[in-house]
């Protein structure tokens, strides 16, 4: 009977592997994904996070285009292009301000302005966190990976600061969530809730680097060295819409007030917790070639980014400048789809694992048996469900 146990459980977890969905790559360091234009054949971007058909990517000039075709082995993907996208329209006139008031050190005290006389005034909240702990920068920190706390937690914490700043009450948690494997995310799901609840954090951010190399991020933004940034939606959670307009406002803004600042948004497969809150974003800080330096400059000027963003008020209504909708990305039916396949996916899965362990714990004769009981008590059950 333990053998056939045995054998039933291998039989499950070969069967099942299929429908799981990673959150992320872990190949070795050197190894990332290139995408290339379909028509042109040009490289659109590299990336070290996992590349899925189905996929989206909008590039710094706001190009939208869809993963097409994938080869892991290679780390090669394919994509086309669907449209030019029309990011959410800032109010210049109130951004001028904020820019003002951000040169003169006083943002904190524009923003309690704009909030006297409201009824309903928002708290300026943000949680940040690191879901991979270990990342580091290998110029400063001597290895692109550090078990006992990388570079990336220090990136996080100028973040964090920077916010204060600003007049956002910003709380970072160092919590490790070592190793940086497919797990990492569900013990930084745990950090995520406690700053929501334990901290009333009403925005989540989660800091990452990249993998790639030092070019694909090398920037400037006002005569300072630093790195770009990159967005990353998940598309597999019922808050894409809402992480998707977070996502198109703050590169609207950044665009704005600092052109070289975002770098582009992925939408990938993963979940990424966004599940957690409409205001989740990812960020790439960066990359691992790069001096940790770069990336605490560029996270000062994301802190003034999303600032604006989420509380300065200055973005107006949906629609493009000549009063016209923005036209759909099509991302969320993609990710709909998607989840419904897992879904039945797993459904699938149990049902076969079932009826294995039927045959292989009772025999050819015997589980039929139990296989007509199963089918009556499921007609019961569906009896029951539709009498109430």
């Amino acid at each position: 009977m333990k053998n056939k146990l045995a054998i039933c459980l291998i039989f499950l977890l070969l069967i099942a592997n299929p429908f799981i969905y990673a959150d992320d790559w872990y190949g070795e360091y050197g190894n990332y994904f290139r995408v290339y234009d379909v028509e042109s054949n040009e490289i659109l971007f590299k990336t070290a996070r996992e590349v899925s058909r189905g996929d989206q990517y909008l590039s710094g000039d706001n190009k939208m285009y869809h993963i097409v075709r994938v080869n892991p082995r290679s780390h090669l993907a394919y994509a086309e292009f669907v449209e030019e996208v029309q990011l959410p329209k800032v109010n210049r006139e109130a951004l001028q301000k904020i820019q003002l008031a951000i040169q003169e050190g006083g943002l904190s005290t524009l923003l309690l302005a704009q909030e006297e006389g409201e009824e309903n005034q928002e708290e300026r909240k943000v949680g940040i966190y690191a879901t991979h702990t270990a990342e580091s920068y290998v110029p400063t920190d001597g290895s692109e990976s550090i078990e006992e706390g990388g570079g990336i937690l220090q990136v996080a914490e100028v973040l964090k600061n920077s916010f204060d700043g600003h007049g956002v009450e910003a709380t970072f948690d160092n919590t490790p969530h070592i190793p940086h494997d497919a797990g990492a995310y569900k013990r930084a799901r745990r950090t995520a809730v406690q700053l929501m609840r334990e901290h009333g954090a009403n925005a989540l951010i989660d800091v990452h680097r990249d993998a790639v190399p030092a070019e694909q991020y090398i920037t400037e933004i006002e005569g300072e060295p630093a790195t770009k940034v990159r967005l990353v939606i998940g598309r597999r959670n019922q808050n894409f819409k809402a992480n998707e307009e977070l996502a198109m406002q703050v590169k609207a803004v950044a665009d704005e007030m600092h052109p070289e600042l975002i770098k582009d948004i992925f939408y990938a497969k993963g979940d990424y917790n966004q599940d957690l809150t409409p205001r989740a974003m990812l960020v790439e800080m960066g990359t691992y070639e790069h001096t940790r330096q770069r990336a605490e400059t560029a996270a000062g000027y994301l802190s003034e980014v999303v600032t604006t963003a989420l509380f300065g008020g200055i973005i107006e209504e949906e629609g493009a400048a000549d009063g016209t909708p923005p036209a759909e990305t099509g991302g969320v039916q993609e990710s709909n789809r998607g989840a419904g396949l897992g879904t039945i996916g797993l459904i699938a899965v149990i049902g076969i694992g079932g009826f294995a362990f039927l045959f292989l714990s009772s025999g050819g004769k015997e589980w039929k048996s139990k296989l007509g009981n199963f089918k009556q008590e499921f007609a019961n059950l569906l009896g029951r469900r539709k009498k109430k």
